[in-house]
């Protein structure tokens, strides 16, 4: 196989920094196992906002579950789910939230609804939109008494070492990264609380690829092992229909542009 005459095939990760390194790790595999040069589009943004505008027009896509069942089934993204990354010692193709706060913050998820929520991004599953599902379970009809965008996992963290905000859902690939990375400015933190396990953010294909590279990408993520890239042991195969099955909501951005209003009552930390 060779690269399309147009020029590289572009890929990109809308998931939390800790996934950086592992993209750049995974276009080199691909590369080198399929002989199609892939390479990291640099244009790409850190928000799930940006990648609702340019994810469709990439080729291979690593994003949260939610945007990607919502633009694959609204029609706005042509693209395949083929395959769902197993993290570093986790064994299973899944992941989950940690709730966290200050060491001296409340001491459980009931307490800490009437505290200060640092939310992420409205649109990310395992900040907000699956702690929802979370506290509706737990907690029928309550919230927290006031909530913050951050812009980040990493904002929200701060938040709560700053005593800005008293509780953030983080995903726990982010909070195993910075824990690992960096434990000194995580040191007064602690989880007092975890979602289920969700399926891991999916990796997506363009089906505008020509079929022989379509194929040979999605077989070369499927061989992945535990040597090949760093925090990641393995790719296993997935459809749409997995994530469908745990996240029904998948009409956001049917009827709303990319750029739809916040919901009522959660504030910026710009504003």
């Amino acid at each position: 196989m060779s690269t399309p005459a147009e020029g590289p095939l572009r890929a990109a990760t809308y998931l939390g920094d800790n996934t950086l390194p592992i993209m750049r790790d995974l276009v080199a595999y691909l590369s080198e196992a399929t002989g199609i040069e892939v390479v990291v589009d640099r244009t790409a943004g850190r928000t799930t906002i940006e990648a609702l505008r340019r994810a469709p027009t990439l080729d291979l896509v690593w994003m949260c579950g939610y945007p990607t069942v919502s633009l694959i089934s609204a029609g706005r993204m042509d693209h395949a789910i083929v395959g769902a990354p197993v993290f570093a010692g986790h064994g299973v193709p899944v992941y989950h939230s940690v709730i966290v706060t200050h060491e001296s913050g409340p001491q459980s998820l009931d307490a800490a609804l009437e505290t200060r929520l640092a939310v992420n991004e409205v649109e990310s599953w395992s900040g907000f939109l699956g702690l929802k599902a979370h506290v509706e379970r737990s907690f029928p009809g309550r919230w927290f008494a006031d909530q913050t965008v951050t812009g980040s996992h990493q904002a929200s963290l701060a938040a709560l070492v700053d005593r800005t905000c008293e509780v953030a859902s983080v995903d726990v690939t982010v909070w195993e990264h910075v824990v690992a990375e960096n434990p000194v400015e995580v040191a007064e933190l602690r989880v007092i609380d975890r979602t289920v396990d969700w399926p891991a953010p999916p990796f997506s294909l363009s089906s505008r690829l020509e079929p022989d590279a379509h194929d040979g990408l999605r077989e070369a993520l499927h061989t992945i092992g535990p040597a090949d890239i760093t925090s990641l042991d393995g790719v296993v195969p997935a459809r749409l229909d997995l994530y469908e099955a745990v996240i029904p909501q998948c009409d956001l951005w049917s009827a709303s542009p990319p750029d739809h209003p916040e919901p009522p009552g959660l504030r910026s930390t710009e504003a």
